[in-house]
């Protein structure tokens, strides 16, 4: 497997903690409206609530796929100027960006899962006449006991992944590795470079 150098032109080439950081952001942003349709629907009722977490989930997840299969990057990606390329710098395919994700959206569906088994036990009423705050509260109780182990594992792995990312001089992160992938910043791909 060929690399990219770590530098070219005595600059880094690999996206470090801080740009990935600030594309996480932009991205959780750029959410809010779908964030604001899932609150506004949660007070409907609660199969509404249902449907709305599983689709929600659903566009989530193909938003992260689709754009990082088709352009390399999400919008919060682009926004900082970086890409996920093969280590050369080539584009990735889509077998690649659903690697990527696999993780993530295997804690996602879990987690959606448990949600739906509290909505399941919730009182409609109490569910209903709920502010947000509380409404989450609520449901929270209501999660199966084994929620706790997956909850702790996603931490495990988010912790994980931050750890390998920062103590790798390519910056790459578990699920960077599984893929075969790096995140560099967008002028070294190969379909900007110009040689």
């Amino acid at each position: 497997m060929e690399f990219l150098p770590v530098e070219m032109d005595s600059e880094k080439v690999y996206a470090g903690f801080w740009k990935r950081l600030a594309a996480a952001l932009i991205d959780s942003l750029l959410m809010i409206p779908l964030m604001a349709i899932v609150h506004l629907t949660q007070s409907i009722s609660i199969i509404s609530s249902m449907i709305t977490l599983v689709v929600s989930c659903l566009l989530f997840t193909a938003y992260v796929i689709y754009f990082h299969y088709r352009f390399g990057a999400t919008l919060g990606k682009m926004a900082v100027g970086i890409k996920i390329t093969c280590p050369d710098g080539t584009p990735i395919n889509l077998k690649q960006a659903l690697l990527r994700s696999s993780v993530d959206i295997c804690f996602s569906l879990i987690a959606v899962i448990a949600q739906l088994i509290a909505l399941k036990y919730a009182d409609s009423e109490i569910y209903l006449n709920a502010g947000f705050t509380d409404r989450a509260k609520y449901i929270l109780v209501l999660y199966p006991a084994w929620y706790s182990l997956v909850s702790t594992l996603s931490q495990v792995w988010w912790w994980s992944e931050f750890i390998v990312l920062l103590f790798n001089k390519r910056k790459r992160a578990i699920h960077d590795f599984m893929a075969g992938t790096v995140v560099i910043k967008k002028q070294y791909a190969k379909d900007q470079l110009t040689y």
